[in-house]
């Protein structure tokens, strides 16, 4: 099973990481997990190309085969970035759901304070 865990800050989704494996195909022929990293992926893409966010300064992002897919906003993002950023994050959210929707053993969707 693929976990999701929003990462919540006062009300507001500032990051995400994706850990596990859908089991829906073999390895590199799983549509559900191939749909859950396109997501996350774009995700982060977005954050970077769209929001305007620097890897490594306003933006920790980690992509591991093992480790799965680490993406949070740094502390001091300013408030404009924090909005635009947030739109992506519930737009992957969203899509994210859609897939639960149909594949419900293979996708779990958490959030957390942090």
């Amino acid at each position: 099973m693929v976990t999701v865990t929003m990462l919540q800050q006062g009300g507001r989704t500032v990051g995400f990481t994706s850990t596990g494996h859908a089991n829906q195909g073999e390895a590199g022929e799983d549509i559900v997990c191939s749909a859950i990293s396109a997501l996350t992926q774009t995700c982060c893409l977005g954050l970077v190309q769209v929001v305007g966010l620097k890897e490594g300064e306003s933006l920790a992002v980690s992509i591991d085969e093992t480790e799965g897919i680490h993406c949070v906003l740094a502390d001091d993002t300013r408030e404009e970035r924090l909005d635009r950023a947030e739109l992506l994050f519930l737009t992957m959210e969203a899509g994210l759901r859609s897939i639960q929707e149909s594949y419900r053993k293979s996708l779990k969707i958490r959030h957390r304070e942090v």
